[in-house]
């Protein structure tokens, strides 16, 4: 009885703290951890130019409700231990509201921290496992993986209809995740994955791998990995002429990746949360003006950055006031559409547990680019906008087409990047 007592009067404190907490101020806090070492620097420097970038673009126009945006940097090396020590000195700041680590593996070690603070916590981690345990002030960044995974299976298995597929994944937190979602869509619709191999994180040796691959005979590959283990991976499978269509999902298919990669990305054809392609005009313009600062084109991480503080803006304003429990309820409850919250980049909506709902993209790499094959509306289901916005269905002998053409080295049709859409 007094343990259950104890429980309750813990359990009341924390509702209190995540419920309570106002900010009030000339200005408005923010705190950032972010990888900057090891097998996440690719993804967190990329995060990081984002978010530093939207806070610039924020104050030089006057801020948010009369306040600047004040950010404060935590750069971390790409382990558990370094970001909870990280977290845990972003939490004693007070902060109005926390952005990153990027890899989920992180964001598990170090969300507890900000479970009962009131902090909104934006994470730009994509493993299912993040929202599955409830966190009351988690925001994603992006889409997780039980929203992005069919998707990428919807690609292959209605883009090609493969009767053997090749499944490589990463032995982590987001390939476990990752796999799982993929494969239980991949035997709802019949789907073959004869040869399924795992690699370990920040591996850099796949010769084995792809000469088993090759060995296998299939159809088509799909490889889940971060970034940094994708480039030696792409590279590997052209070192031995590895010529069946791979098809992949958006962190592969960053810039950063195709850059490094070279030659060795061209071809493959991936699906992607984000992309700095995509034919939307605001999209554009944003890429032209990190092009101007940063002297390189945005990834999907970058995006992903700059969308964060952008949608704490727009929380903000919805919510009138810099009161933390206020800016929740508001990014729950509103649906923020493109026409209106243009620098979000996308119309973008939360459920109570902070995943996100956005559209996404289906490209293929040509010339180190991804270029957009199809936008994936979030409200329409399995529907796919070509870049002539005429509407197809996936399951379509049309959308087969589609991807039959770019798999036979054909462009997307001729102006994808530049339809405006009302």
């Amino acid at each position: 009885m007094l343990r259950r007592i104890a429980s309750q009067g813990l359990r009341g404190l924390c509702i209190w703290a995540c419920t309570g907490l106002l900010v009030v101020c000339a200005q408005i806090p923010l705190a950032a951890v972010t990888e900057a070492k090891g097998p996440g620097a690719l993804a967190g420097s990329s995060f990081k130019n984002g978010y530093r970038m939207a806070v610039d673009e924020i104050n030089a126009a006057g801020g948010v409700l009369g306040q600047k945006l004040v950010l404060t940097q935590h750069d971390i090396d790409t382990k558990p231990e370094a970001a909870k020590e990280a977290m845990s000195q972003a939490v004693a700041s007070k902060p109005f509201a926390i952005i990153g680590p990027v890899f989920s593996g992180l964001t598990l070690a170090s969300m507890p921290l900000t479970a009962c603070t009131g902090i909104p916590h934006f994470t730009g981690g994509e493993a299912a496992s993040v929202t599955r345990q409830f966190h009351p002030t988690l925001l994603r960044s992006s889409l997780s993986q039980p929203s992005s995974a069919p998707r990428l299976a919807s690609l292959v298995s209605y883009g090609m209809e493969p009767k053997n597929l090749a499944l490589i994944t990463i032995d982590n937190d987001l390939g476990r995740d990752g796999k799982a979602a993929l494969s239980a869509v991949f035997k709802r619709r019949n789907v073959h994955v004869g040869f399924d191999r795992s690699i370990k994180p920040g591996q850099a040796d796949f010769s084995k791998e792809v000469s088993e691959l090759i060995a296998a005979a299939p159809d088509a590959l799909l490889f889940y990995t971060t970034e940094t283990e994708a480039i030696e991976l792409l590279k590997e499978l052209r070192r031995q002429n590895f010529s069946k269509p791979i098809f992949t999902d958006g962190l592969v298919a960053s810039q950063t990746v195709l850059e490094a990669a070279g030659v060795a990305g061209e071809g493959i054809l991936a699906h992607m949360i984000a992309s700095a392609d995509a034919p939307v005009p605001a999209v554009q313009a944003f890429s032209n003006r990190f092009v101007a600062r940063y002297g390189a084109r945005p990834d999907h991480n970058a995006i992903k950055g700059y969308f964060v503080v952008q949608a704490i803006k727009a929380g903000l304003g919805v919510a009138g006031k810099a009161d933390q429990a206020a800016f929740m309820k508001a990014m729950r409850d509103t649906r923020f559409e493109q026409r209106k919250y243009t620098e979000l980049l996308s119309s973008t909506s939360y459920d109570y547990f902070g995943d996100l709902n956005r559209e996404s993209y289906f490209v293929v790499v040509r010339e180190g680019r991804p270029r957009v094959l199809a936008t994936v509306r979030a409200i329409e289901g399995g529907n796919v906008e070509l870049p002539n916005q005429s509407q197809v269905a996936m399951n379509s002998a049309e959308f087969r087409r589609v991807v039959a053409s770019a798999l036979g080295g054909k462009e997307p049709s001729p102006g994808a990047a530049g339809n405006n859409r009302k």
